[in-house]
């Protein structure tokens, strides 16, 4: 079966808000099964609610992120994104967000990974990620540094860091945005715009799980942007379904705030899941509501990100719940 869709990243065709659904690539040996169970739940995602494209990370080792929380697996090294991408798309005609953590890698990797995946594999959105600390030096390129090289460099048709020549390249780049992450110095709003003013054309978030984080980074950043006369960025926030304890568990290791208060209304209930699914909402109608009020509001989406197979009909139940909000009965 081949599924058709001809909508781009930020459309507003259809349903609701623009959405991405976030599906993350199978471990090296697994390709062929994970691909048969994706198609059976995409398919399934395309006939119920709008996608305007499939978002697809990159899943590195990394060390636990938040104070709380655990991960039940050890890491096992996976498909690469663009390649699950290149296969995806033999069954299904939509858009593809391909993650890249662009600090792992030279410059002149960086560079040559870029022009491959646009013209080789024929993708055109790309979300730069950062490394898991700032104190840390990496090898390769900082976001920032990244988004100019696309957006500045490579879309214009020029190298930066070698003498050949390319054809121009059509990427759109995305970034990262965490709204917990609020410092007294460089705070996150402060990165955001760094990373807007280098070229970001969109943000993802970090998951959500409470409106007051996401509501305050908007105030923020809204208030920067008033002060310097510039339009706001695109940005898809991130939500996921929880069916069990140990998706909270793991949401907490990779850093997501979850209050305990939240936790427990959401645990203590009869069905885990559906409650996830009406909290999401309501945090979502809260962001939607006070973004309405901001003096430019911020173009916004949604992601839907999940935990597993297992969480896969949830996720497309929220991904169809949160994109009928504000839509006329």
């Amino acid at each position: 079966m081949f599924i058709e869709s001809n909508i781009d990243l930020f459309s507003t065709e259809g349903l609701g808000a623009p959405l991405l659904f976030e599906i993350v690539p199978p471990e090296k040996g697994k390709k062929e099964n994970r691909l048969e169970k994706h198609t059976h739940y995409l398919e399934r995602l395309f006939q119920e609610t709008t996608v305007n494209a499939l978002n697809i990370p990159e899943i590195q080792d990394e060390s636990k992120k938040g104070n709380k929380g655990k991960r039940r697996k050890p890491h096992k090294e996976r498909v690469s994104p663009r390649k699950y991408a290149a296969a995806l798309s033999e069954r299904f005609d939509t858009e593809f967000v391909i993650n890249r953590v662009v600090v792992k890698h030279s410059k002149e990797e960086q560079e040559n990974w870029l022009l491959e995946t646009n013209h080789e594999f024929g993708l055109k959105n790309v979300i730069l990620v950062g490394g898991e600390s700032s104190d840390e030096e990496y090898p390769g390129l900082s976001v920032p540094a990244g988004n100019q090289l696309a957006t500045r460099y490579l879309n214009q048709g020029r190298c930066r860091f070698s003498d050949r020549s390319a054809q121009p390249t059509d990427v759109t780049i995305g970034n990262i945005c965490i709204p917990t992450r609020r410092k007294q110095e460089f705070d996150e709003p402060e990165r955001m715009l760094k990373k807007y003013d280098a070229g970001a054309d969109f943000f993802t978030t970090q998951i959500i799980a409470e409106a007051e984080s996401p509501i305050s980074l908007l105030n923020d950043l809204s208030a920067i942007l008033e002060k310097e006369d510039k339009s706001p960025p695109f940005i898809f926030w991130s939500f996921s379904p929880i069916s069990e304890k140990k998706d909270v568990d793991f949401q907490r290791w990779l850093g997501v705030h979850i209050p305990e208060e939240i936790e427990s209304r959401i645990l203590g209930s009869r069905d885990s899941a559906s409650a996830s699914i009406e909290w999401g909402l309501s945090v979502w109608e809260k962001i939607q509501d006070f973004n309405d009020r901001l003096p430019t509001p911020f173009p916004m989406g949604i992601n839907i990100s999940i935990m597993g197979l297992r969480n896969f009909d949830h996720g497309i139940r929220l991904a169809r719940e949160l994109n009928m909000v504000g839509i006329p009965d």
